[in-house]
């Protein structure tokens, strides 16, 4: 109980400070993310998570700064206010993942699958979505600044409250069926 007391001290001091330099996962929220699947508050920080089984996993609340979970399946997973700054998340199943209130600022989701995933009031600026599949997600007041959705297909999505100021779009499918081309190079 005590190690996860001050599990949870680091990560709020973490958030405050943004980051620790030689801030690195703890081996036990490690093993038991791998082994149980149920890990909230867990410090995972810099963790090699490639291709890992985390399926319906509970990730809540844990820092995942710099963790390498390309090509993992956490879909369905509840990664509620989780944060993943710089993470890379390239061709994971995020498919029903709830994001919510996630910071994913500056993380590489590149060729994921996020459809139905909730991504509300989520940060993602200057993300990397390049081929990403948005299909019917829920990101109602996400915030989308420099993102980059080059080849995104964005069917389904309602942009509401959502702010695209400066989100790179090129031959982006639009919830309208366009396909958008403003970013393009010429």
């Amino acid at each position: 109980m005590a190690i996860k007391l001050i599990a949870l001290c680091v990560v709020v001091l973490s958030w405050l400070v943004g980051g620790l330099p030689g801030y690195a996962a703890i081996p036990e929220d490690v093993d038991m993310l791998l082994t149980t699947k149920d890990c909230p508050v867990c410090v995972l920080t810099d963790a090699d998570l490639h291709g890992a089984d985390l399926e319906g996993a509970n990730i809540k609340i844990s820092d995942l700064t710099g963790a390498d979970l390309s090509e993992a399946d956490l879909s369905n997973a509840d990664l509620f206010s989780a944060n993943l700054i710089g993470t890379t998340l390239k061709s994971a199943d995020l498919t029903g993942v709830n994001m919510a209130s996630t910071d994913l600022s500056e993380a590489d989701l590149s060729y994921t699958d996020l459809t139905g995933a909730n991504l509300a009031n989520s940060l993602l600026l200057n993300s990397n979505l390049t081929g990403a599949i948005l299909d019917s997600i829920y990101w109602a007041g996400a915030q989308l600044k420099n993102t980059d959705l080059t080849d995104a297909d964005l069917t389904g999505v309602t942009f509401k409250g959502i702010n695209l100021a400066g989100a790179k779009l090129c031959n982006t499918t639009m919830p309208s069926g366009e396909i958008a081309t403003r970013d393009c190079p010429q």
